[in-house]
């Protein structure tokens, strides 16, 4: 049975706000290594006035710079963000240069920014989870000590806490929410690329991305046309045969006529619901007239094992994403199908942000076996190559014994 989760969750039921804070506490746990280069410019521009050794600290500042920038952005992981890691200027000017130097600041905001932040957000957290617990802690402690700051704690008082709790964890969260958002964009913002760097890295892609999409395009038509050979045509010929074959028997022989005329109409609409078959994997009616969650749904209700459906789209992306995001849904299916028997498919969908702009989020989970993998010609491949051909991400994790996830980020608006 599908279960369709299609309205948007209470914030304390997503999961995006917990990541948030989750990476928030994990940050301002690593402040004291965040501020390594801080400390170390520090000494070192203190060491020139004294000794002239404190030159050789100025480097290593900016080189342990950019490693506490690269440790950020594995704990921005936790939110489910990811940045990029802008390449260093090769050699010994790298140390010194502006990218250095941006990466420097960088550090430095950082570590502040998680200690006020982060330190806020855990204050705050704490204290929703004591008030929600209130009535409890009103319990276990003598009637004649419950109190706070002379302040008495009654049982029935205490049970108010609870909806002041739950209050302050939705507005945290929201504040969590919004706090990596800043840092990401910041982030970027300090760390961005000149425009001619930037425009090469681009014109790879782009030259990479175009020869993976041809190569796409060439194997999902060998498909089509193998689908067909195998299929449809060799129907529609044995209609044609048997329709050839009665128009010879004519009136001579009735019963063999009416039997071949049954034979020629059903392998007829056999070839019809095969050619629907080929059409709805290419791109379903239903897509374009009711948009991506219905065509999801119906597509979960034609596979043979068991599907929920987790979505959260409060609307439509644009119509070039639906059909990448259906052909994603679709091929994951299909192969979990292939290769994960009857087990349970999971499929969820939501609408993130981060500081390039809102984004569409597809996962499909299968409780198989395991062991998928991107390999030369496959179809994960392929459907990989389509997925970073409009600058999306894609991400497969199939452990041997399972579950396999298939994960796709595709830009809400291309």
């Amino acid at each position: 049975m599908n279960k369709w989760l299609g309205e948007r969750k209470p914030v304390l039921l997503r999961e995006d706000g917990w990541r948030a804070s989750a990476y928030l506490l994990v940050s301002l746990s690593l402040v004291p290594l965040y501020l390594v280069p801080f400390l170390l410019m520090v000494t070192g521009v203190i060491g020139i006035a004294a000794f002239l050794i404190g030159l050789t600290l100025i480097p290593v500042a900016t080189f342990a710079a950019r490693w506490a920038v690269r440790l950020d952005r594995a704990a921005l992981l936790i939110a489910g963000v990811q940045t990029p890691d802008p390449a260093p200027t090769p050699g010994l000017r790298g140390f010194v240069d502006g990218r250095a130097w941006r990466a420097f600041a960088h550090s430095i905001a950082i570590a502040f920014w998680s200690l006020g932040v982060g330190t806020l957000v855990t204050a705050l957290l704490l204290i929703a989870f004591t008030l929600v617990n209130m009535p409890w802690i009103a319990t276990m402690i003598p009637i004649d000590y419950a109190n706070i700051r002379g302040f008495p704690i009654s049982y029935g008082a205490s049970v108010v806490g609870i909806p002041l709790g739950l209050l302050l964890a939705t507005g945290t969260l929201h504040l969590a929410r919004w706090a990596v958002l800043v840092r990401t964009t910041f982030g970027r913002w300090i760390q961005g690329e000149d425009e001619t760097v930037g425009l090469q890295r681009r014109i790879a892609t782009l030259e990479s991305t175009r020869a993976a999409l041809v190569d796409a395009a060439a194997g999902e038509r060998a498909r089509i046309e193998r689908n067909l050979h195998d299929g449809a045509q060799q129907r529609l010929l044995t209609v044609a045969l048997a329709v050839s074959r009665a128009k010879r028997l004519g009136d001579t022989d009735m019963a063999k006529t009416r039997q071949l005329l049954d034979t020629a109409q059903a392998e007829a609409t056999a070839a019809v619901q095969e050619l629907r078959a080929i059409a709805r994997g290419a791109h379903p009616p239903i897509l374009t007239e009711r948009g991506l969650v219905a065509a999801i749904v119906a597509a979960a209700g034609r596979h043979p094992s068991p599907v929920e459906l987790d979505i959260d789209l409060p609307e439509r992306p644009s119509r070039r994403i639906e059909a990448m995001g259906y052909y994603v849904v679709s091929e994951a299916l299909a192969n979990a199908a292939k290769h994960a028997g009857a087990a349970p498919v999971t499929i969820k969908l939501s609408r993130i942000a981060d500081a390039s702009g809102d984004q569409l989020e597809v996962r499909i989970i299968d409780e198989g076996m395991g062991g998928a993998e991107l390999t030369a010609n496959g179809g994960l491949t392929g459907l990989a190559d389509r997925v970073h051909a409009v600058d999306g991400i894609f991400e497969v994790e199939s452990p041997p014994g399972g579950p396999t996830e298939v994960r796709a980020i595709l830009p809400w608006e291309p």
